[in-house]
């Protein structure tokens, strides 16, 4: 793969449900540029190189390997959607692409009412990307289908906002939501749909899961009890039939192609007992009640993303690098602080500093992971990996993570 970061957001329902993923790429160079260069004769817009960047990163993965099955939403300029219109027909089908128009910096109107016709001239459905003017919401206000604005510029405005669009056909999608507090207020503002990092943060709750939570931590103590014996572990997993057998199905679907194992104390012999507690962690994980599947998504992709980075940096093992992935959502899974989860577990050190400081060689590989999700790019020079080996990576997880759903959903 060239070196692009190449990444996609999870949109939200109401519910937390996935309505689909917005997919972006980005270069080192763009995002190491100026503000004051940006858009100059020797540096074109960054919007535009963006543009051309992403169509070749899709052109070589195809837009499947980043969303599945799902929706994408790609943000193009009014003048790149008009030219590419072509290639965006030949990308995906028109139930699974919706381009964002970008209103900002704010288009020619007829510029931007040409790009809407070709694009549903094609069968798109169209959105726009940023506040929208009144003038510009009176001329599409009939013929887009997604509004999509960052939280921290339109937050005094949703309710209008919102009220407007409803007259209309156009769902709203409020992204840049960092908390549940803005999602809640969203939520109460009507909005459609929601994006941004609030998903992988505890919620506050009036009463704590007490009961799932307690046995959960119980039993997770003595998985990753670094003094644990191989016989007690092979007796905690084997107690419980059903779990023996998701385990054993998991590992033959990630361990396709090699020796099968019929039996725990096989795979804790064939794995190693880091990794079947590894593999067990997610088990459980995947067994916490009401909790959105995206958040298991996210730990399996941060998890094989970290091993894949911890791999290509050879300081530290695989092993430990997927469990801090894993580990690294159990505080949203649970709605408790990570502070309050770490004492609870007998973890190594380095697993501890990593969760709670990002110390360390596993808190680097961590900080390096979360850095690529949130887009963060400034903070990768600091992996010593390419931009080309990150995204790979990033990509990679995201087929396993499909693989390991598509195996625990069987």
């Amino acid at each position: 793969m060239r070196d692009v970061f190449l990444r996609r957001q999870p949109i939200l329902t109401r519910r937390l449900d996935v309505w689909g993923y917005q997919v972006s790429a980005s270069h080192p160079s763009l995002v190491q540029l100026p503000p004051a260069l940006r858009g100059s004769a020797t540096h074109p817009d960054p919007s535009e190189a963006e543009a051309r960047l992403l169509f070749d990163a899709l052109a070589e993965v195809g837009l499947p390997a980043l969303v599945g099955d799902s929706i994408a939403l790609i943000e193009l300029s009014p003048a790149a959607a008009l030219a590419a219109q072509d290639f965006l027909a030949g990308l995906a089908t028109p139930d699974r692409l919706i381009p964002l128009l970008t209103l900002e910096p704010p288009p020619d109107r007829q510029l931007l009412l040409d790009a809407i016709a070709a694009l549903r001239s094609h069968g798109f459905r169209v959105g726009t990307a940023g506040v929208p003017s009144d003038e510009v919401l009176q001329a599409v206000t009939r013929t887009i289908d997604l509004v999509a604005v960052e939280y921290s510029r339109a937050n005094t405005r949703l309710d209008t906002l919102a009220s407007h669009l409803r007259a209309g056909r156009a769902l709203l999608l409020v992204t840049g939501i960092e908390d549940y507090q803005a999602f809640d207020r969203c939520r109460e503002q009507r909005v459609t749909l929601f994006a941004g990092t609030f998903l992988a943060l505890p919620r506050p709750v009036r009463a704590l899961r007490a009961p799932t939570s307690r046995a959960l931590l119980l039993l997770l103590a003595r998985l990753q009890d670094p003094e644990v014996e191989f016989s007690e572990l092979e007796a905690l997993i084997s107690l419980d039939v059903g779990l023996t057998y998701r385990l054993l199905r998991l590992v033959n679907t990630v361990w396709l192609g090699r020796r099968r194992i019929e039996s725990v104390r096989q795979a804790l012999l064939v794995l190693g007992t880091r990794l079947v507690s590894a593999w067990v962690t997610l088990l459980l994980m995947a067994d916490i009640p009401d909790k959105p599947q995206e958040l298991l998504t996210l730990a399996i992709v941060r998890a094989r993303m970290a091993e894949l980075v911890a791999a290509a940096r050879g300081r530290t093992s695989r092993e430990s690098a997927f469990l801090v992935g894993l580990l690294s959502v159990l505080d949203a899974l649970l709605d408790q602080p990570m502070s309050d989860l770490v004492a609870a577990l007998p973890l190594a050190d380095e697993l501890a500093a990593a969760l709670l400081h990002r110390e360390g060689e596993l808190g680097l590989v961590l900080d390096i992971v979360l850095a690529y999700e949130r887009g963060d790019w400034l903070r990768l020079p600091a992996s010593g990996l390419r931009p080309s080996l990150l995204s790979s990576a990033y990509v990679d997880a995201l087929a396993f993570a499909r693989e390991i759903e598509s195996a625990l959903a069987a």
